[in-house]
């Protein structure tokens, strides 16, 4: 009987690394040698590395663009942290590719496999043990004049924040055409359950169990302490005018961002199409959040030696 084929994965690593770094070649090799087809996205690589790659004759991997892991890949595994989950995340948007994240930052909460834990867990998940999770991906479009100048999607969040010149920023929000507020503040951040746990929490936003069909919108140290966090349901369009500000742009997971000028409107929605965590069988999403958020934990009594240091043993 001839052999089944198997799964094509893609394989992911940290923007600029190096083609012998041992994570994400460890990952490759276990799945290489467990009979996976496997593609690393080149995308990935210094553009030295990926040069010298493409000269020699026999190279111990297969390289792809993104276009060719869009068309071609199964799953694909993520090695980093939740940067570039979220980069990574926007990328393969629209292309029905479930995606599984190896821990190689300090919190991740969207990389679920821990570094010490990929041999089986990783062999175990991408076999049939996995739990698929949708998640919603957020659009915004900025418009001028009528005109529409930029359009990107986040996974996290869409934020409204003043530029380096300091100031705050005036913005006024409406809600499917009902006006809501008239906002003098440091930012504005839209977020979806999987953004709750991110910049929105440390932004005193409430934390959105991924499951909830909802948004949440949150003032970043707002003029008037009356304005508060907002939760709402996720078929709403948000609109954001500029109404003042310097340097005032709008960001994207905080790593693409597009410069506003005054009168411009910010439109945010949900995607119409969702994207596809794979997690493993153990997942537990309350586990996660006590385990990076440190609840149930007894206070630590910091002594003057280590006073201000970081513990990132549990990062």
């Amino acid at each position: 009987m001839p052999r089944k084929q198997a799964a094509c994965i893609a394989v992911f690593a940290k923007h600029k690394s190096k083609a012998d770094q041992p994570l994400w070649q460890g990952v490759a090799e276990l799945l290489k040698n467990d009979g996976f087809e496997v593609l690393i996205c080149d995308s990935a690589l210094a553009d030295s590395e990926r040069t010298r790659l493409k000269a020699m004759a026999n190279p111990r991997f297969t390289y792809a663009s993104i276009d060719e892991i869009r068309k071609k890949a199964k799953y694909a595994v993520i090695t980093g942290g939740d940067g570039t989950f979220l980069g990574i995340a926007r990328e393969l948007a629209g292309a029905n590719i479930p995606l599984l994240g190896i821990n190689q930052g300090r919190l991740g909460f969207l990389t679920d496999i821990r570094f010490d834990d990929i041999d089986p867990t990783l062999l175990e998940t991408l076999k049939g043990d996995g739990v698929l999770e949708n998640r919603q991906y957020l659009e915004g479009q900025v418009i001028r004049n009528g005109e529409l100048i930029s359009h990107h999607i986040a996974l996290n969040d869409i934020v409204i924040s003043r530029g380096i010149v300091g100031g705050m920023v005036d913005l006024r929000v409406e809600v499917d055409g009902h006006f809501m507020y008239d906002l003098r503040a440091d930012g504005l951040i839209i977020s979806t359950p999987t953004g709750s746990t991110a910049y929105s929490l440390s932004a005193d936003g409430p934390i959105l169990h991924p499951s909830l069909a909802g948004l949440v919108i949150v003032p970043v140290a707002p003029h008037a302490l009356t304005n508060r966090p907002i939760a709402l349901p996720d078929h709403c369009t948000i609109d954001v005018t500029i109404i003042g500000g310097k340097q005032t742009a709008v960001h994207y997971d905080m790593q693409t961002n597009c410069r506003t000028k005054l009168g411009d409107d910010i439109r945010i929605r949900v995607a119409p199409q969702p994207i596809q965590l794979l997690h493993p069988a153990r997942y537990d999403y309350f586990s996660m959040l006590r385990q990076k958020l440190h609840w149930s934990t007894a206070p630590t009594h910091i002594t003057p030696h280590n006073r201000g240091l970081r513990d990132s043993s549990n990062a």
